[in-house]
């Protein structure tokens, strides 16, 4: 590559050859840049020693710099010398600061003589070799840029020599300082350098974590940029020879080659998936290739040692594209395009200062001590505009992602309303026709189970009556006329018959009833009436049946009450014939009554054991009959009568657990039941 370097400082020259002027301590300098100072000579095979370039005709072909020596990528060596005056009452000790820190080799050989003396021989120089290439104990300070000690003793003038040998661009800036604001300034520097990379690793791990989270490549393609910028600030500025003194050396130059090439890569590939160039710049789309292709051969040949062949052109592609990268975004950002005004924002300040930086490392700009501090302030502010940017962008793909799924599910809303009209249609013609079909079935229905629940009842009331007559008639076949002329006994049994028959008759007109409300198949026929005649009545006609059995009626109702007297009658009736099959020979069944201004209540007691607590819901249902109750003839539909009539008359059933003297069955009554239409 060309010889980049600022044009040449012809000053008159010294009888040894030393032209550039000597760099002149004061009593309160604190810091002095070298620039100014400097002559360089170029060593193109790497063959001249220092006694040849102390002295004879190499001596002699040494060029002043009017600032700091950049001469760009190059594979040759370079020399540069410089004096440093001191005076006599300035201190003792300085400190010669050299940068970049990606430099491979510096050899640095320092001589002192008196203040007016000429130059020393080779032998009497000192040398110190540093770089990042070599063993990180060599350097005074384990710090970014390499420090060399100047002890005068005495002396009113050093003689320095540095031997330049890097890989990369050879570029060579310095300072010199007190120990007190060296100190001061590798504190900043180190406090700077960690807040920068601290940033970038946080920065880092939040966009690896949003990757996951929302499986989004536009996250993963910047957390590859940011992995590029943090290995570029390990290895060019110098931070890993703080963090991993032992083996930088042979990882400096390997990682800040990949961190270039993959930042180069990774770049292409965030600006291809960010700005969606496929679909709205695909000419760019297609140039874009060329870096993508670029940075991975570099990641290739940086590997296998070539880098420096490929740093060149890398770079000056790579800035060529930083200008198509920008311009396109704001040409896309004109367009709304999500976020991409802030990527051109973001990249346009890292871009300015990595144009920076290329420039210098191509030699078309001297180098600056301003530049990495540029570059890395840059650096900050690009990850904080980028993050927007890609927060952005996320949220407004996201937008109309939902946006698009609200269509497709409002269509596929509308086109399931619509097959639902067309079903309901097809529907409506078999309703019609249905509704006709199922009012008859359940006109039908309704009709067998009102016979049914009839039969049920004559079925179980008919039992009684029936037995007497069958009785009597059985009797009177045996007997005869005879049964009849014996006087009370026949005059009796004709009167039980007849009872028996008029209950028979009672029975049917009951059970032709049908109810239109609650219970199909009664009906209420309500009227004022006297509870106790009702029950005295159904006593009668359990004598009628069981003329042996005992009942006891204690108690009054004194007042009239509202009810229908023949379903009183069966209800009461039905409880005493339970009491009388269930309840042990011989002992009476005890009715009582009982009154208060709403309700009016029927206790029928037997001295039986009772019914067991499992149990005494169970007996008021529709065919249910105990284990015990095997041997007693009957369905199981009396109990249910009972508490059938007592709901239709607002009052309820139930088995009274609370005494103890027997098994009592309770039924009470509304003294005015609800109409019933």
């Amino acid at each position: 590559m060309a010889l980049l370097c600022a044009p040449p400082v012809r000053a008159g020259a010294t009888p040894n050859g030393w032209t550039a002027p000597p760099l002149r301590l004061g009593t309160e300098t604190r810091t002095l840049p070298i620039a100014g100072h400097l002559e360089f000579l170029v060593d193109p095979d790497g063959s001249l020693t220092l006694a040849d370039v102390t002295a004879g005709e190499a001596s002699r072909r040494f060029q002043p710099l009017a600032g700091n020596l950049n001469r760009g990528f190059t594979l040759t060596d370079t020399w540069v010398r410089m004096r440093i005056a001191r005076p006599p009452d300035s201190d003792d000790t300085w400190y010669l600061e050299l940068l970049p820190s990606f430099l491979d080799t510096v050899e640095t050989d320092v001589a002192y003589t008196a203040a007016d003396a000429p130059p020393p021989p080779a032998e009497a120089y000192a040398r110190t070799v540093q770089g990042d290439s070599e063993p990180t104990a060599n350097r005074m300070l384990r710090f970014r840029s390499f420090t060399q000690p100047l002890v005068f003793h005495g002396a009113g003038q050093a003689w320095v020599y540095v031997h330049v040998h890097t890989t990369s661009a050879t570029i060579l800036s310095g300072q010199i300082y007190r120990l007190i604001p060296l100190m001061n300034h590798v504190s900043v520097q180190s406090i700077w350098l960690g807040f920068v990379l601290g940033m970038a690793v946080a920065v880092l791990i939040s966009n690896l974590i949003h990757s996951y989270w929302l499986q989004e490549r536009v996250y993963f393609y910047y957390a590859l940029y940011l992995i590029s910028l943090i290995g570029l600030a390990f290895g060019s500025f110098g931070a890993l020879a703080q963090i991993l003194p032992g083996p930088a050396p042979k990882l400096a130059n390997l990682i800040t080659g990949t961190s270039v090439c993959g930042g180069i890569l990774a770049g292409a590939l965030l600006t291809e998936e960010f700005l969606n160039l496929r679909r709205t710049l695909p000419l760019i789309s297609l140039l874009n290739r060329i870096p993508i292709i670029l940075g991975a051969l570099g990641i290739v040949a940086t590997v296998a040692g070539y880098y420096t062949m490929a740093g060149a052109t890398l770079a000056t592609v790579t800035s060529a594209y930083m200008f198509i990268y920008i311009g396109s975004a704001i040409r896309l950002a004109r367009r709304g395009h999500p976020g991409a005004l802030m990527y051109s924002l973001a990249f346009g300040s890292a871009c300015m200062a990595a144009l920076m930086g290329f420039m210098r490392t191509l030699g078309v700009i001297p180098e600056i001590s301003l530049t990495e501090a540029a570059s890395q302030a840059a650096s900050l502010v690009h990850m904080i505009l980028m993050n927007i940017a890609i927060a952005s962008r996320v949220r407004r793909s996201e937008k109309e992602r939902k946006e698009a799924q609200a269509a497709a599910l409002s269509a596929s809303v509308h086109a399931e309303q619509r097959a639902l009209d067309m079903v309901a249609l097809r529907t409506r013609e078999l309703s019609a026709a249905k509704e006709s079909l199922e009012e008859a079935l359940a006109a039908e229905r309704q009709a067998v189970r009102e016979q049914i629940q009839f039969i049920d009842m004559v079925s179980h009331e008919y039992r009684t009556p029936v037995s007497i007559i069958r009785t009597g008639i059985d009797i009177l076949q045996i007997k005869g006329s005879a049964a009849l002329a014996e006087g009370a006994k026949g005059h009796d049994l004709l009167k039980r018959m007849g009872r028996a028959v008029d209950r028979l008759v009672e029975i049917i007109e009951v059970g032709l009833r049908r109810e239109t409300d609650r219970s199909p198949g009664l009906h209420l026929e309500t009227q004022s009436l006297i509870l106790e005649e009702v029950v005295a009545e159904a006593v009668r006609s359990l004598r009628a049946s069981h003329p042996e059995q005992a009942v006891r009626l204690e108690g009054v109702v004194p007042n009239e009450i509202q009810g229908d007297p023949a379903l009183l009658k069966t209800s009461i009736l039905n409880l005493l014939e339970n009491a009388a099959k269930y309840g042990p020979p011989g002992q009476p069944i005890r009715v009582e009554l009982a009154q208060t201004a709403t309700r009016s209540t029927v206790r029928v007691i037997d001295a039986g054991a009772g019914v067991p607590p499992a149990d005494r819901e169970r007996i008021f249902g529709k065919f249910v009959r105990l284990s015990s109750a095997e041997r007693v003839p009957g369905i199981g539909v009396g109990l249910y009568l009972v508490r059938r009539i007592a709901e239709l008359h607002d009052g309820r059933a139930y088995y009274d657990h609370t005494r103890l003297d027997g098994c009592c069955l309770v039924v009470e009554l509304a003294n005015a039941p609800l109409p019933r239409g």
